[in-house]
């Protein structure tokens, strides 16, 4: 029998769609929620029923909790599911769903109020044991006051959102100008993305690896590890690539931080899906902690494929009140090969990452042994500009980290979006450029090789818009030819001009990919 008849998911786009998924499969009814923008969006059309919550701006929508409380009621659902971002770590949102007689897809309320922000993380997780990085023991009220914080510990610091995730807010300031600069707008995003606009400073760690590791509780007070994402490639503190289990790690490092993890989780009563994220020194072979994300992760696909387990539907089942079905042996046991998932996001790497909003005009997804695609988009989706540029994941799988990424590469290349801008190309020359496939990189990777994929991604646009002037010209020729002898030939059969509009059509930088 399914946990829950009806199950409204609080979110849109890719996540949004694999959640549903999950609610499908488990035989229940997926409710989804629209803003003005995403009407006509793929998670939309893919649920049984779909609700309007407002206009595009999030805080009109996707973060207005009583529109998302009156639509549930509307849909008689029974349960909420948040993805990530949005409200998903939002005590209160979790509380107002519990409060209107609904199950609540994520941990407890308390547990949430306990760590609602990022430095109520760190201080639990020192009195766990895990060593965090120096900085502000509460937010920072001002400017004057981070100044005299950075010249105290010394720069480079992190300037941070309290309440953020997803890299939102985050900014490495390496002087004090710069952290004049940058103050006010990280206040500004942070508010605009999380409600809240509360700020942190820390030490900032000089080129290290970005490591979470997957915690996941029960009610009754049994946990499990199930390993660890390396999360190192990253853009803007964003993370771009990641892969499952790590390269740097040895087994009793993974190991070593189960105890502290799981520790950490008993403190506070914790329970169903945790990242606890963390930076790792491939110098002194230590983690310090960074948060830990209540919440399922964007990444989690990775973990599902080494490991064989579906996280939303046992996210699902411990809301429902089951017991975890395995311990931390029996999970070791599971894990078999290497996963590696690319974020293609709706961004242009020529332009600093910019954001690339618009029509889908040509899709095409990779398909074959090994490869899985989590999309919010489709042929004639339209990616709007007021969200994040995600627009859908490509998760790989091979039996080692050498196959894995064999097995990218294949799938990169079937990989056709038109219309938008992609990071695929960028990922194309990642898969293959030697440090990666070594396993040898820091957070500074894409900073450091910047130069050398902007020479790559230049050669590549220049000769798509070679291609694209051949086919024009020879669609135009092709034209005039007809164009000339149709009066000789009015006694046969026409010639179709639909071959040279298509030709012409192709040569649209939109279908170039």
């Amino acid at each position: 029998m399914p946990p829950f008849g009806k199950v409204l998911v609080a979110n849109r786009g890719e996540i949004a769609v694999r959640v549903m998924k999950a609610i499908k499969e488990m035989g229940m009814k997926a409710v989804a929620v629209y803003s003005e923008a995403d009407k006509y969006a793929l998670h939309v059309k893919y649920a049984d029923e779909a609700y309007y919550i407002g206009p595009p701006p999030a805080l009109e929508s996707y973060l207005n909790i009583q529109a998302i409380i009156d639509a549930a009621e509307k849909a008689h659902a029974d349960a909420v599911h948040p993805g990530y971002g949005f409200l998903s770590e939002n005590a209160d949102f979790a509380e107002a769903v519990v409060k209107a007689g609904l199950t609540w897809i994520g941990p407890p309320v308390d547990a949430m109020r306990a760590i609602k922000s990022k430095l109520d993380g760190k201080r639990i997780a020192k009195q766990a044991g895990v060593p965090i990085s120096p900085g502000s023991d509460g937010p920072v009220d001002s400017l004057d006051e981070a100044l005299k914080l950075a010249e105290k510990i010394g720069y480079p610091i992190m300037v941070k959102a309290a309440f953020g995730g997803g890299g939102t807010g985050i900014t490495r300031v390496d002087n004090p100008d710069q952290l004049v600069e940058v103050w006010e707008r990280n206040k500004r995003l942070a508010y605009q993305a999380f409600g809240k606009a509360d700020l942190y400073i820390e030490k900032a760690a000089v080129n290290p690896r970005h490591i979470e590791f997957q915690l996941i509780g029960d009610r009754y007070g049994n946990y499990v590890v199930a390993w660890e994402r390396e999360c190192t490639i990253q853009r803007r503190n964003q993370k771009l690539i990641e892969e499952a289990p790590s390269p740097a790690l040895k087994m009793e490092e993974r190991e070593r931080m189960f105890e502290p993890i799981i520790k950490f989780g008993q403190i506070i009563h914790y329970y169903t899906l945790g990242t606890f994220e963390t930076v790792f020194s491939d110098t002194t072979r230590e983690f310090y902690f960074l948060e830990l994300n209540k919440r399922l992760q964007v990444e989690h696909p990775i973990t599902e494929m080494i490991f064989r387990i579906d996280l939303v539907k046992l996210q699902i089942n411990i809301a429902a009140g089951e017991h975890l079905p395995f311990t931390q042996e029996e999970l070791n046991k599971r894990v078999r090969g290497h996963a590696i998932e690319y974020r293609i996001n709706a961004e242009d790497p020529l332009n600093d990452f910019t954001g690339s909003s618009g029509f889908i005009t040509y899709y095409k997804e990779p398909t074959g042994p090994g490869v899985r695609v989590d999309s919010g988009v489709t042929l004639g989706s339209y990616v709007p500009p007021f969200y994040d540029s995600l627009i859908s994941k490509l998760i790989v799988y091979g039996e080692n980290r050498a196959y894995a990424i064999q097995a990218g590469i294949r799938a990169l290349n079937d990989y056709k979006i038109g219309g938008v801008r992609t990071t695929i190309e960028l990922y194309k020359w990642i898969s293959q450029e030697e440090d990666f496939q070594k396993g040898k990189f820091s957070t500074a990777y894409i900073a450091e090789k910047r130069e050398q994929f902007l020479k790559f991604l230049k050669t590549k646009e220049q000769m798509k818009a070679a291609l694209a002037a051949t086919l024009y010209q020879r669609g135009l020729l092709k034209k005039i030819t007809t164009t000339s002898t149709s009066v000789q030939t009015q006694s046969q059969t026409k010639r179709s001009n639909w071959k040279t509009y298509g030709l012409m059509q192709q040569s649209s930088y939109r279908v170039m990919w």
